[in-house]
């Protein structure tokens, strides 16, 4: 492929995952504003594609062109993914996996309106989402990397072996399972709030850190409705969780301290993942400080989604084991070298 040719991929690439999190942040604002059903019909809005953008229509129709635009860039991306498959073909199955998600979210979305907003389909709508926010950004992390150089048998002193030094790989091998499950946590903390949002339970709980008083509500407080129970369950997951990734964390950027370029890489994301934990904890304080104020609960949204795919980018980077293998049979021969 030439090297425009690859720039244009690296830049489509970048684009739809940016464009995703903005459409994730308008989505986000649809349902803050209230304007869920500002349009009753779907795809049109009111039976016309340009409808008036008023009466909370500018959110929710904004939405639409916005989810449009992330489908055409997706479907322009899997076509450029397609061209290079001979070169590339696990990039190309991902250009496939995007069109089918971006397809289905579409669809989810309009079942969300036809059928007045059910739960079961909203989440869906959620989750699909976060998993092809995931997606694009794999795709534009394989789009920016350049084609490794295969190591030499034995490192010469004009050529030594510098992707990963042997004692930093086996360390880091070994966390990518535990990155693995903080971005998992990372989707599930996402889907909870999710839920906490569309059955009204943000106000549920008043006061931080306990809830009106209490570490865990009771049911003679709240004998009608289990809102303040799932709050708190989002919240006491989200220390559990918080404190997990910064551990994690910690731990990957103690083990890449030698300082070759992909250990100064993972060494940042790491990094981003404590500062990303702690805005995101603020941010939520802020919500429920606020009363729910649109600014607090939209970017509340939009750092979770960082925070996933940082994990995810985190996860991507890390050796897997057999280049800790390789790296070690390396770091045997450079010794003896």
């Amino acid at each position: 492929m030439t090297q425009s040719r690859s720039r244009a991929l690296s830049g489509l690439a970048a684009a739809s995952a940016v464009a995703t999190w903005v459409l994730l942040l308008v989505g986000c604002l649809v349902h803050g504003t209230g304007s869920s059903l500002a349009c009753p019909d779907w795809p049109l809005c009111f039976g016309s594609a340009l409808p008036k953008m008023e009466n909370g229509v500018q959110y929710e129709h904004s939405h639409r062109l916005v989810a449009t635009a992330v489908g055409i860039l997706t479907v322009v991306l899997a076509v450029l993914l397609y061209r290079r498959r001979r070169e590339d073909p696990r990039g190309a199955k991902l250009g496939y996996l995007a069109v089918g998600l971006v397809c289905w979210q579409g669809t989810l979305g309009g079942i969300t309106v036809l059928l007045r907003l059910p739960l079961l389909v909203t989440m869906a709508h959620l989750t699909t989402s976060m998993v092809f926010f995931c997606l694009m950004t794999v795709v534009a992390l394989r789009s920016f990397a350049e084609p490794p150089a295969p190591p030499p048998r034995v490192p010469t002193p004009g050529n030594p072996y510098r992707s990963w030094t042997a004692a930093s790989a086996g360390g880091l091998a070994a966390l990518r399972p535990w990155v693995a499950a903080a971005a998992s946590g990372t989707l599930v903390q996402i889907i909870l709030g999710g839920l906490v949002r569309h059955t009204a339970s943000g106000l549920a709980c008043f006061g931080i850190p306990l809830c009106d008083g209490e570490g865990w509500p009771s049911h003679d407080l709240w004998p009608s409705h289990d809102g303040a129970h799932l709050h708190m369950l989002h919240r006491i997951f989200a220390v559990v969780l918080g404190s997990f990734v910064i551990g994690v964390a910690l731990a990957v950027r103690r083990r890449a301290a030698a300082g070759t370029p992909q250990e100064t890489r993972v060494g940042r994301l790491a990094a981003l993942a404590i500062i990303l934990v702690l805005v995101q904890v603020t941010l939520g304080i802020l919500s429920v400080l606020s009363l729910l104020a649109l600014l607090p609960v939209t970017l509340h949204l939009g750092v979770a989604a960082l925070l996933l795919v940082c994990n995810v980018a985190l996860f991507y980077y890390l050796p897997a084991r057999a280049r800790q293998t390789e790296g070690a049979q390396i770091g045997e021969a450079a010794r003896a070298w």
